[in-house]
């Protein structure tokens, strides 16, 4: 089967999925017969034919584990390459999440089960055996034609309860199955971001369960959970009754508050004008059908109820809260693509329209450039898609949106030509670690060419682009442990004027040399800095230097050569951007209050990690780490990611309010009820 490779947003988000979900459960896939009413088939045996298939199996598991922990639904986690009738015994449904190289006798398994009465949810690869026991034949393979094309799905009718009108996924690819008529249905279609039907099965079902063309993503979140539950519910509607009742305490289950009436009557203190009001009348009486509907075992109208009730309730919640005109609001943008399904234009007028005020987007690395570069191998994509920071920086011109170029420094990385990396490693111009062992993907900063290659590659868009700023990211080394090639030995003792016994262990051994040796690093990373300020600062004054850094200063130093403090003091940043990107507010509060003592009098622009929290979509948390800026005085904050999420699900609510445009009005009165 074809693996479905993903674009680098959907990787960040399947890493921190993978990060947070029960990793003890997953670990150890039960081998014992279990009471569990789901049971979720990891693809463990792909291992013995593609080892690195495995972290996909597993991860695409841990998507669908995590989904179904925040339904408040029991289940187990089987391995496919154990798999026999003793463990499915008590199993009711089974969903497959991503199972290439299902062993046979594991297809046997589940074949004997689906025709004593289980049911089935299998994503993207199936065995044959149990394509034919789900009634449908599976069909190719078909890759998107261009970003957007699959963007979500949408039910054809409503003979799945529970189906939301529409879910979003930036599905790049899909494996398709063909309904049979008498034994099969689609009963959800693929559209492309412009809504259009792309007439490609999404969903076939039959009596014994579904087929998903594609891997659950975790985009999405609240309306795939519905899907999943639909899904579920629909082949054995006893698990609908726990998720509801969950569903239904959680409505008013978000920031400082703890129930619905509690929200409620706090939101209503804070009430911003008519459509504050209109939205918590709207909650209220949706949050009631809710409860009604619950009582009377209306389950699918009650988790839509409760849906509508938490929206609506959260859209009051956002509208109450105060903007602050004049401050900094970015995202980070870490695809040159920008948002998937979206095109750059469209992407930035959705954060204008919203208060947003700038965007740092990723438009190059240490051996890639996503636009004409005279420095850099010009991405392949450049040739297809064309230049993106053209387009980036038009959509920007046009919204009165600043744009920041983010070059991600030193580190080759994922989109670099592999043939590129070999040269470089062939040139010695790749880092070794403390064991002796080689980082290709890592140039070495002490290497002179290296540091001419960030600068001359930085300083050139600058030059080619009325560009606002640029920005550092990834300026430093990857650790303590790095970098220790034969180049960095000799440069090293050209610069104390000595030769060194016993390297690279001498370095730590010998408590003088340890100050000199970070130092030395420390000195590499300044150069690039200084001379980019001074350059793009020539050929375009007025042009913003800024950094992505490490939160603890003095430590980071130290550790990763990033003297970000000194920057600030020499005057070479006109901004600076910790990576803050902790969910505890307390934490955050205090490594601000930390930074603007080393910041100095360079504005600083905490970065608020909203991608890299359990709840990527969690606006009230947001809210509150914006808070603490402005009660700090920081002047402004930065965003990471801006993605598919952000875009459809944080944008529009912080626009509501906490970012609203100095010319929009939440209702007929600007300003709190009180006033």
């Amino acid at each position: 089967m074809v693996k479905p490779m993903r674009p680098i947003i959907a990787i960040i988000a399947i890493i921190f999925s993978y990060l947070l979900v029960n990793t003890a459960r997953a670990a150890a896939p039960s081998l014992k017969p279990v009471s569990a009413p789901i049971a979720v088939i990891r693809g463990d045996a792909v291992a013995k034919t593609s080892p690195a298939e495995r972290a996909s199996a597993r991860q695409y598991a841990d998507t669908v584990t995590a989904m179904l922990d925040d339904l408040g639904l029991s289940f187990v986690v089987l391995s496919d390459e154990s798999l026999d009738a003793q463990r499915l015994r008590s199993v009711r449904v089974a969903i497959l999440p991503y199972n290439p190289g299902m062993p046979d006798s594991a297809a046997a398994a589940l074949s004997a089960w689906l025709d004593s009465g289980g049911k089935l949810l299998a994503c993207y690869t199936l065995h044959p055996a149990l394509a034919e026991r789900l009634g449908f034949v599976l069909g190719g393979f078909v890759a998107q034609k261009s970003p957007g094309n699959f963007a979500s799905i949408r039910p054809t009718d409503d003979s799945v309860p529970g189906l939301p009108a529409e879910t979003r996924q930036a599905s790049w690819n899909l494996y398709q199955a063909v309904a049979l008529p008498g034994k099969s249905r689609v009963v959800a279609f693929w559209h492309d971001s412009s809504a259009a039907n792309t007439q490609k099965a999404a969903f076939v079902a039959s009596d014994k369960g579904f087929y998903f063309s594609h891997v659950i993503l975790p985009d999405d979140s609240a309306d795939k959970r519905q899907m999943l539950l639909a899904l579920l519910g629909s082949m054995d509607s006893s698990l609908w009754k726990s998720a509801v009742e969950l569903a239904v305490s959680r409505v008013g289950k978000f920031g400082q508050y703890s129930s619905f009436d509690q929200a409620f009557t706090g939101i209503s203190r804070l009430k911003f004008g008519r459509a504050c009001t209109d939205a918590l009348n709207l909650a209220r009486t949706q949050y009631d059908l809710a409860c009604a509907e619950l009582a009377a075992a209306r389950y699918p109208q009650a988790m839509s109820a409760a849906t509508a009730a938490r929206a609506a309730l959260l859209r009051a919640f956002c509208i109450a809260q105060p903007s602050m005109p004049g401050e900094f609001r970015a995202f980070w943008c870490h695809s040159a693509t920008g948002v998937d399904g979206l095109d750059w234009d469209t992407a930035v007028r959705k954060l204008s329209e919203n208060g947003f005020n700038a965007l740092i987007a990723n438009m190059l690395w240490a051996g890639v450039a996503f636009y004409n570069s005279d420095c850099l191998p010009v991405s392949p994509q450049v040739r297809t898609s064309g230049d993106l920071m053209a387009q980036c920086l038009a959509a920007c011109k046009k919204y009165g949106v600043q744009c920041h170029a983010w070059k991600v420094c030193f580190n080759m990385g994922w989109p670099t030509d592999r043939a590129f990396i070999a040269r470089m490693t062939a040139a010695g111009r790749t880092q070794v670690g403390f064991d002796g062992k080689p980082d290709p993907e890592w140039l070495c900063p002490s290497n002179p060419d290296n540091r001419k290659l960030e600068i001359d590659s930085m300083v050139e868009l600058a030059r080619k682009y009325a560009i606002d700023g640029l920005h550092f990211d990834y300026i430093r080394y990857p650790d303590s442990d790095h970098c220790f090639c034969e180049g960095c030995r000799k440069r090293f003792e050209q610069s104390i004027g000595q030769a060194l016994t016993g390297w690279p262990g001498v370095v730590r051994k010998d408590a003088a040399l340890a100050r000199q040796w970070n130092r030395f690093r420390q000195d590499q990373i300044n150069a690039v800095v200084s001379a980019v300020a001074a350059q793009a600062r020539a050929v375009r004054p007025g042009i913003k230097i800024s950094a992505a850094v490490f939160r603890n200063g003095p430590t980071d130093s130290a550790a990763v050569g990033q003297d970000w403090k000194l920057w600030c003091d020499r005057g070479w940043l006109d901004f600076v951007c910790p990576m803050d990107y902790t969910p505890d507010p307390e934490q955050f509060a205090t490594l601000v209050g930390r930074q603007l003592q080393w910041a100095g009098p360079v504005p600083l622009r905490p970065g608020i990690g909203l991608c890299t929290w359990e709840g990527e979509t969690d606006v009230p948390r947001l809210i509150e780490m914006v808070r603490i800026t402005r009660k700090l005085q920081t002047g402004g904050f930065t965003i990471f990611n801006y993605g598919p999420n952000e875009a459809a699900r944080v944008v529009p609510l912080c626009g509501q309010g906490l970012t609203r445009p100095e010319t929009a009005r939440a209702g007929p009165r600007w300003g709190c009820a009180s006033e």
